[in-house]
C-alpha cells in the first residue's frame, strides 16, 4: 500500500513537469497583453515557481 502512495505523487510531478512548457508558452501569450512592470512581475513568479517544482522534485528524488 505504501508503495501505491510513494508512486502518486511522483506520476503528479511528471505531469506537472511536462505542463510547465505549456504554461510558459501561454504565459508569453498572456504577458503581451501587460505593460512591461506587470510582465517582470509575472516572469519572476514563474521562476519562483519553477524553483519549487525543481525541489520538490529533488526532494522526492532523495526520498
Amino acid at each position: 500500500m505504501s508503495t501505491t502512495i510513494e508512486r502518486k505523487p511522483e506520476v503528479t510531478l511528471t505531469k506537472t513537469a511536462n505542463s510547465i512548457e505549456v504554461n510558459r508558452a501561454n504565459l508569453q501569450r498572456m504577458l503581451k497583453c501587460y505593460p512591461a512592470d506587470r510582465q517582470v512581475k509575472y516572469l519572476h513568479l514563474q521562476a519562483e515557481i519553477d524553483v519549487l517544482i525543481q525541489q520538490i522534485q529533488t526532494l522526492k528524488k532523495q526520498k
